[in-house]
């Protein structure tokens, strides 16, 4: 899938127009209509305002996946889904298996009777469709709560702080799935972090190096 297919896929996906693109991109429409097109190629700098706009990943908007040879049976037994993270009576695990390569996320919830995950959000825009396939739960967004049965569904953006919770007396399971690949918020905030802090100490380096060592007044 090349440049200007990606870009109308993921706008399609979005239900965004060419002009809602633009906007959120700081750029024409006309201009995203020749990307479209084939006609012109965007700079990496406009790339990833459209990024932005889309709610995607530059990774992920060029990222070519390799056609899947074949369909891939999700076995029953979740004991053999890797483990992504672990709390007390809850467990987030990979859907798919490692094998499967997806460019979006697939994650299963597993909550204990009893147990729950901490509040949890994003660094930045990402929804998530979160299907409920056993048990009673309750979903808690901001300051809202929303209880939801095997069957039911709830979208909401990821930024919002978040958690579930196992009131009933059966094992609880949700399905986590968005348009993205997988990201661990906890891992992407840390390299924020770093990042910052890196470029704060290089700023404070550059600053040294110009000023220079004190001089004696004396």
């Amino acid at each position: 899938m090349d440049l200007g297919q990606k870009l109308q896929f993921y706008r399609r996906i979005r239900r965004m127009s060419l002009r809602d693109v633009a906007e959120k991109a700081d750029c024409s429409p006309s201009f995203l209509s020749q990307i479209e097109l084939e006609r012109v190629s965007p700079t990496i700098k406009s790339l990833g305002k459209i990024c932005r706009a889309l709610g995607v990943t530059p990774a992920d908007f060029l990222r070519e996946e390799a056609p899947i040879e074949g369909p891939v049976v999700i076995p029953t037994n979740r004991d053999r889904c890797p483990v992504v993270l672990e709390w007390k009576k809850a467990k987030l695990l990979h859907f798919l298996p490692a094998e499967a390569s997806s460019p979006f996320t697939a994650l299963l919830l597993r909550l204990e009777p009893g147990g729950s995950t901490p509040p949890r959000h994003a660094i930045h825009s990402l929804k998530e469709l979160c299907i409920v396939l056993k048990g009673n739960l309750k979903c808690h967004i901001g300051q809202a709560a929303y209880p939801l049965s095997a069957g039911e569904s709830i979208f909401f953006d990821l930024l919002t702080v978040h958690s579930w919770h196992n009131s009933g007396s059966d094992v609880g399971e949700v399905l986590l799935t968005s348009p993205n690949s997988f990201h661990l918020f906890e891992q992407v905030e840390n390299d924020v972090r770093w990042h910052v802090t890196w470029k704060r100490q290089r700023r404070l380096r550059k600053s040294s190096s110009l000023t220079g060592p004190a001089k004696d007044q004396s």
